[in-house]
């Protein structure tokens, strides 16, 4: 007997896989699923080999901006994103950190100017590997898990 569980395949779309756990809500904000009329299927705490325990979403005919993309590496850094169509993957790749990501963090320095602004954050890993934000209007740099506020 088979205990493993899935969410069925679509047949256009994309498909979002080894989300660490707990940021498929990141994405769901992001791509703003929960007002969206595109079929969905939301793996949470999901058994995984290489993390512990993972999300996974499928997006039936849903297409990407870079910027969304962007946005989603931000959380997902690591995950796989494969492209289907016709029920074939017909890309797929591993997410990476963006380099800047434009209006998604609003900057918690409350002087800052980019509140009148579009938001726009360097971001990089430091030697511990946590992901550092840093704000190109004020230039401060924050714990992306010290980040409270987003622009979706």
């Amino acid at each position: 007997m088979n205990d493993r569980k899935h969410i069925g395949y679509i047949e256009n779309g994309i498909n979002l896989d080894h989300i660490p756990h707990g940021n498929a809500w990141y994405v769901m904000k992001i791509l703003n699923l929960f007002n969206s009329h595109s079929q969905a299927g939301i793996g949470l705490n999901l058994p995984s080999k290489k993390l512990g325990s993972k999300d996974l979403i499928k997006i039936e005919n849903r297409v990407l901006t870079q910027n969304e993309i962007d946005a989603i590496s931000l959380f997902c850094t690591g995950s796989t994103l494969s492209i289907i169509k016709d029920f074939k993957v017909i890309d797929k790749f591993i997410l990476e950190l963006p380099k800047v990501v434009h209006d998604v963090i609003v900057c918690p320095n409350k002087r800052c100017v980019s509140h009148q602004h579009v938001s726009k954050f360097n971001t990089f890993v430091n030697r511990k590997d946590i992901t550092i934000v840093k704000c190109h209007y004020c230039e401060k740099e924050f714990n992306i898990e010290d980040i409270s506020q987003y622009k979706f």
